[in-house]
């Protein structure tokens, strides 16, 4: 009877590669519709019904699972909305195997299963899931195929100068499939690459177009939109300057082919500018290297933009940091910590961290002694390799336990996986959690300028500064020397001496546990001889001093 057949919500997905004829009032994808409709209908006996909401892909490859109407058909999937899919052949749904195994595994997991209006077949026997591998690796090969065959043609067509597509570069105008010279753009190119040889760095460049009024080239776009026409950007102009287009060549990988078009920057100009752009990234021998960055796409600030690292010279010496990238929004100032400095409080926060006794008592509650004496070695282990690893091999681990590092202007944390490390370890039953760590920091101002410090993540890290000993006990002898003169000796004093005098031993009026933490080496690491002997209003209680210097439990 019919009131007992199980009703079965059936779902229509629909895709196609390209984004042609979709504008039409009947397209591909509604005749794929309507196919899947009228064999929904056919089954209405079964107890098929289909759904009203629309899951189309319109100029999406089936190479891929980043398509936004699949992801919504597998979420409803999941959540139980949807107990059959319907497709008009099998390669709409996806030409790669890897691909299809996973949408089989989501439609499995919600007991749903699939359609192919025109590839009739049944998942749920072994011979339908063989015809089904069968007709995808038939789709896979034909992509593949069709790939390489694109990837021939572009090879042959650059190797005879021909422009490809894509996007047109300022300076020419794409007309039946050429590129052509647009004056009043080329003048504007060769301006460009002048100025580039006159001023700085490709950051001033881009200030001073921005200052100038010059504008990316505009394009309007099939459907009407429009981009482009907005101030350069640094990434994109360091492209152009760098664009073999404007010398009339043609790249394809690492080959250059003389072009059919036209040039619009001479030969000596172009050169000019590669040669400055080469400079500014090759070392003083003209051997470009690179070092690995521990932190290197692991670290943001608090706007989400990426801190990158980049390097200063002064007086020979190279002061390597990270800096938030200033590309999107330079309105809001950089934040940039000492790289070095930055990289060994991280290993050393994250290795305290995994060599608390407490955390892993907590993070390995409630399994078996053996299981618990297995995580603490495991992590006791990875916190040594953590220091103790080359850069190289240091972030891989750190990359392993999915660490992420913010930086804001008040303070730095980390925060990783806490299930990697029961994965490490072997144990099951580890939430997924991130653990949040706060990296130990400081503020001081230069000048009116605050500016975030960092210290060391442990105490006895930091090594006794020699110059601030000297000082406390330069200060102790001005005192000394002070109180053993009198009246008559302190007036003949030169008001200079007498001054410097004054100066010095004030500093031995400090709290004992200021100085027995300089003695000992475990003060801040923001402290220095210059900086006690520069502070004009130091304080005389020592709750205030300790407060001012960073030291906020006396030392005992």
């Amino acid at each position: 009877m019919a009131s007992d057949t199980k009703k079965m919500r059936c779902a229509v997905y629909t895709r196609k590669s390209t984004e042609e004829g979709l504008d039409k009032a009947f397209n591909s994808l509604d005749a794929q519709r309507e196919a899947c409709e009228a064999y929904i209908l056919s089954q209405q006996h079964e107890g098929w019904r289909v759904l009203p909401d629309l899951y189309d892909d319109g100029g999406f490859s089936g190479g891929s699972m980043e398509r936004p109407a699949l992801r919504q058909l597998l979420a409803d999937v999941k959540a139980g909305k949807i107990d059959v899919v319907v497709v008009y052949k099998i390669d709409r749904l996806t030409r790669a195997l890897a691909d299809f195994a996973k949408i089989v595994d989501v439609l499995d997991g919600a007991d749903a299963s699939f359609v192919s209006v025109t590839q009739a077949f049944s998942t749920t026997t072994s011979m339908g899931r063989l015809t089904l591998n069968v007709l995808l690796s038939f789709a896979q090969f034909e992509r593949e195929v069709g790939a390489e065959r694109i990837r021939d043609k572009i090879a042959a067509s650059k190797a005879k100068g021909m422009w490809m597509g894509g996007g047109v570069p300022l300076g020419y105008e794409a007309k039946d499939r050429k590129l052509l010279i647009v004056p009043d753009e080329a003048a504007t190119v060769c301006g460009i690459m002048e100025r580039y040889i006159a001023s700085g760095s490709i950051r001033r460049l881009v200030e001073e177009l921005r200052r100038d009024g010059f504008v990316s080239k505009r394009r309007v776009m099939k459907d009407g939109s429009v981009r482009g026409g907005v101030p350069f950007k640094r990434g994109a102009l360091a492209y152009m300057l760098s664009n073999r287009i404007y010398v009339g060549e043609v790249v394809h990988k690492d080959k250059v082919y003389p072009g059919e078009h036209d040039a619009i920057v001479s030969r000596e100009l172009f050169d000019a500018v590669q040669a400055k752009l080469a400079d500014r990234t090759a070392s003083t021998d003209g051997v470009v290297r690179r070092r690995v960055s521990l932190l290197a796409g692991l670290i943001r600030d608090d706007l989400g933009r990426p801190m990158s690292p980049c390097h200063t010279r002064n007086h020979g010496r190279r002061y390597s940091y990270y800096a938030s990238s200033m590309n999107d929004d330079a309105s809001s100032p950089a934040l940039r910590l000492p790289a070095g400095e930055l990289e060994l409080s991280v290993r050393n926060t994250i290795a305290k961290w995994l060599r608390d006794g407490d955390h892993m008592r907590e993070l390995a509650a409630g399994q078996s002694a053996e299981d618990i004496e297995r995580m603490f070695k495991c992590c006791s282990d990875l916190a040594t390799r953590i220091v103790t690893a080359p850069i190289a091999e240091a972030r891989t681990l750190l990359e392993q336990l999915t660490l992420q590092v913010l930086v804001t202007a008040k303070g730095a944390s980390a925060s990783f996986e806490l299930s990697v490390l029961g994965t490490t370890a072997g144990l099951v039953d580890i939430p997924e959690k991130r653990i949040g760590i706060a990296i130990p920091t400081s503020q001081s101002n230069y000048g009116h300028e605050p500016r975030l410090r960092l210290e060391p993540a442990g105490a006895g890290l930091i090594s006794r500064d020699e110059r601030l000993v000297e000082l406390i006990a330069r200060a102790f002898a001005a005192r000394e020397q002070l109180l053993g003169l009198d009246q008559h000796q302190l007036d003949a004093l030169p008001v200079t001496k007498l001054r410097h005098l004054q100066r010095t031993a004030r500093v031995s009026y400090l709290d004992p546990a200021i100085i027995r933490a300089i003695l000992n080496g475990t003060q801040p690491s923001r402290l220095s001889a210059r900086s006690v002997w520069r502070m004009s209003d130091l304080p005389l209680d020592w709750t205030s001093q300790r407060q001012a210097f960073g030291i906020h439990t006396p030392q005992s």
